[in-house]
Formats: structure tokens, sequence, C-alpha cells
């Protein structure tokens, strides 16, 4: 680590953003290691430990909902990690560590051993006898049914990544300040992207990564793809290299299935064939098929034996949510399609009345998690006087319903988990929001919510009605300290493009904006109870 010491430094110079990952969750992790088998530690009161936490928000996140688990997190950069400790002390969380140290140093015998081993955007940005004490730490520090999530840059997608990466630090080499680099970065690009007026696939490709880089925030972008070590590598090439610490494949965080209507029936039957192939061969035939650029990737010990495919047995002790919400569209004269649709438009359809209730039952809970328990017998309920020949046994309709869940979790549609998020959709007297979201919302834009995802308020006003909601107003007091604050100037209210100066509307225009936006923030999981 100190011989790259300069490549390490600028995360001193250049803060990476603050923000949360979801899918290195305790709870994410616990639920795909049960599935597959395993007994994971009950994420309530576990030890957590993250490598190159920077501020440390992922982790603080988490501490701030699960009091009873230990948090411990390590970066080598020492400024961001005494912005953490601060963040810490003023919240007043008592479960949570930051150390600034070299991860190289990390030991069981100075901090023990975990259940959870969090390792993200960290494994390809660090020198190969870095990596390789990475995987050693997950090794050596990992408790017997503990679970690691390392993710790193992965091929053949990210073949395409290189091909500007290497163009884009020749052309800023010459510049010192890492925003002029960003910026000339993405010029050049911008530049080769508009370089024809019918783009071959080599323009193509180049606009691709243009593009994806416009997404990115300008301190990630520096970091992330302008960095002096950014080393990918193809799935069967890390899980070797794991295979040598003694851990083997677990699982992705993120759903991993292929799904069937974006590709054809021939690279289905294909994969298919596969089966008897180690699930080793199979996902990596699936990264070739899709073009992987990224991966999720979860461990354990190598001494653990696990399940071939996650068990669909396990379902029903485990807690289900979806965003989604349901059509229902006539498909013939014989039944009845429901079509459910996610905000980002994958959608999943059932002619099964028993799945189509539970399922329309999960949606109207969102973003409540619901027991498999509760989303059966709910589902009996809703299909009992329905018109159709319910003779199905109880145990097959809990197997019906089991199968159904975990094919739209291998999917990508819904969450499985083994322990619920606090969160409310109700919408009490006087609602509330973390203390962690009202802390960080004061000193930026952006707060987690209770599903540990960060959630970005550009509009001021936004941002003081979440500040503001302590538990201690209703919608009244709320509307009257909003309208306050645009009085004394603290604030400006626009509608419609247009500045509101008038206090008689401003009062009309923020009743119905608090009223609003409080539903739109207990969707969105920013409620506690």
């Amino acid at each position: 680590m100190k011989a790259v010491g300069d490549a390490l430094n600028v995360y001193d110079e250049v803060l990476y953003p603050a923000t949360s990952f979801p899918q290195t969750h305790p709870n994410r992790l616990a639920t795909v290691a049960f599935l597959r088998g395993m007994e994971p530690a009950q994420i309530d009161r576990c030890r957590v430990l993250e490598l190159g936490c920077g501020v440390g928000s992922n982790l603080i996140g988490m501490a701030s909902q699960l009091s009873g688990t230990e948090f411990i997190g390590l970066d080598l950069a020492g400024r961001p990690i005494a912005s953490g400790q601060s963040w810490v002390k003023e919240i007043g969380l008592r479960n949570i560590t930051l150390h600034p140290m070299d991860l190289c140093e990390a030991s069981p015998e100075r901090f023990g051993r975990f259940d959870f081993i969090i390792a993200h955007g960290l494994y390809s940005w660090v020198p190969a006898h870095v990596r390789e004490r990475i995987l050693a730490i997950c090794r050596d520090m990992l408790n017997p049914q503990g679970v690691a999530y390392v993710s790193y840059n992965a091929y053949p997608g990210n073949h395409l990544r290189d091909l500007v990466r290497g163009m884009m630090r020749f052309h800023t080499a010459a510049f010192e300040d890492p925003a002029e680099k960003a910026g000339q970065a993405r010029g050049l690009l911008k530049f080769l992207a508009e370089s024809t007026p019918q783009p071959d696939y080599y323009v193509a490709a180049i606009r691709a990564q243009f593009e994806r880089t416009l997404k990115c925030a300008d301190e990630a972008f520096y970091h992330d793809d302008l960095s002096e070590v950014n080393q990918p590598f193809y799935f069967n090439e890390f899980i070797s290299d794991a295979g040598r610490h003694g851990l083997q494949f677990l699982g992705e965080a993120r759903a991993n299935d292929l799904p069937a209507g974006k590709f054809t029936p021939q690279v289905m039957q294909r994969m298919k064939e596969l089966d008897g192939a180690s699930e080793v061969v199979q996902e990596q035939y699936k990264d070739f098929i899709r073009g992987t650029a990224f991966r999720e990737t979860l461990l354990c010990h190598t001494e653990i034996t696990i399940a071939s495919n996650p068990l669909v047995e396990r379902v029903p002790k485990l807690f289900a949510c979806c965003d989604a919400t349901p059509k229902e569209e006539p498909e013939d004269q014989d039944g009845m399609t429901t079509l459910f649709r996610r905000p980002k438009e994958s959608e999943l359809e059932t002619t099964h009345p028993l799945v189509s209730a539970a399922l329309k039952s999960l949606c109207s809970s969102w973003p409540e998690a619901v027991s498999f328990e509760t989303l059966l017998a709910t589902a009996r309920t809703a299909t009992t006087a329905a018109a159709f020949n319910r003779s199905d046994r109880a145990e097959a309709e809990a197997e019906t319903l089991a199968g159904a869940l975990m094919r739209a979790y291998r999917a990508g549609f819904l969450q499985l988990q083994i322990f619920p998020h606090q969160v409310t959709r109700v919408l009490s007297e006087r609602p509330a929001v973390s203390r962690l979201a009202r802390f960080l919302l004061e000193r930026g834009a952006s707060a987690p919510n209770q599903l540990h995802v960060f959630i970005k308020f550009p509009d001021p006003l936004s941002r003081r009605l979440v500040q503001l909601l302590d538990g201690t107003r209703d919608r009244e007091m709320l509307t009257s300290d909003l309208i306050e604050y645009v009085r004394s100037g603290q604030g400006q209210l626009f509608e419609n493009g247009l500045l509101v100066d008038n206090m008689t509307d401003v009062a009309i225009i923020l009743e119905r904006r608090v009223r609003e936006e409080l539903a739109t923030l207990a969707r969105e999981g920013m409620l506690v109870s």
C-alpha cells in the first residue's frame, strides 16, 4: 500500500462522493447465503468490516439502523476518515468505529473476526499485492458462516471501458487540477463521439462510454476512470484467485439470471445445456453473453457445503418487498393475465390467481417487506371467492407461491429479505425520518432512506421539509414552518418555473406541496415508525 502512496493519497485531495450501497447491506448478503443453505449470523447482532470505507457513509447508514451490530471501517486516506469520525460523533452512534490505516495491517489479532466483510470499489483499483491481502483478509478474518463481498471491474464488458481509459489518461497527463482532468477527459470523448456523421462500431463504442461518464459525479469519474490502477478480471480469473485463499463462489449481490425475454431461444437453450457444468463455467458464459463490465461477487469458506442452486424451500422463512404496480389486461376468454410493472419498465406477467393476489398485496405494501406467511394468507383470502376451481392443497399453494417468488427474485423483479428493513408506508400524524437523514441534509442534497438507498433532494424547500421531520410536527405545523422559511428569505418557492412571492399564494401552494411530498417520502422509503 505505501509503495503507491501518491495514487492513494488522491482520496485525501479529492473526496469520493458520500453515498450508500444497498447491495452491500448485511441483509442482502445474508439472504443470498441463507438461500444457498448457509446459516449466516443474525444481522441485528453481528460484526461487519468494510475495507476502503472512505468517509464511512455506507457503514454509517447501516449502523444507524442496526444498533445491535458492530461496524468497523478501514481506509488509508485520513481526511475522509476524519470526516466520518466527526459524523459518527455528532450523530451519536456507538456501534461504529472508523480507522485511518493501511488495510494490509489489518489482522484478526487486532480486530477479531467478522460475519460480513465488504470491499466495494477497491479490488480493481489497488496493486496486485494489495488484492492478495484483501482476499487473505476475507479468509482469515471471516467467521465460519461468514460472507465476503468483493466488487471489481469485469471482462469482457470492461474492454470497452479500457478503450477510452488509455486515451483519456494520455490526453490528461499534463493537467494537474482534478476538475480540469475530468473536464478534459470528457471533452476528448465528446470530440471523438462526434467525429463522424454516421458512427461506425468504433465511434459508437466511444459514444456509449461518453454517455456513461456523463452520469458520474466528477469526483467518482476522476477516481474510477482516470486512476493509475484499474485492473478488470474475467470472472473465472477472480474465482481462481479467491480459491487460492480458501474462498469459494457463493453468489452475486444482485440478481444474476439471464432474462429469457432479452435473449433468443437459441441462447437460452445453449445455457440450459450447461446445467451439468460447474457454476463458475455457467457464470462465465453469462458474462460473455451480456458483456458484463462489473461484478459484485459474494464469497464464503471452501469448507462450507452450499446448495447448487438457491433453495426454494427456504423462501417461506423470508420477507419480500416489491415496488411494482399491477395492471390487469385480458389475455383471452379463458383467463386473465396480470401485468406488474416496476418504475424502470421491467415487467412480470402471471395468470395464476394465487400468485397474482399475493403480488398485488406485496406491491401495495411497498416499501414495507411482508412475510411469506402473511402473503400466502392474504392471497388465499383474496382468491377464495374467485371464479375458478380452487382445489390445490394448502401445501401445494405454499409451494406455488414460493416458486413464483423465487423466480421473481432471481430475475431481479423483487427482493427477498432475511430481516425486514425498519420502514413504514403509513403517514402518521407527526411523520419522521431518521436522524441521519436530517443530519446529512443539513450538509448536502442527498440522504439515505430506510432501505439504505441515497435519495437526492435538489430542491432546497424539499430538503427543508425533510429536516423538519423529527416527529414533533403535524402537517399544519410543517406548512407553517415552511411558510416562515420562505417569508424570512431563507428559501424561495417556484411553481411551474416561476418565482412565487405573494404570501397568500405561497401558503396555498405549500399546503398542497407538504401533502404531496409526504406521500412521496413514504413511497421512497424515507419514513420511520
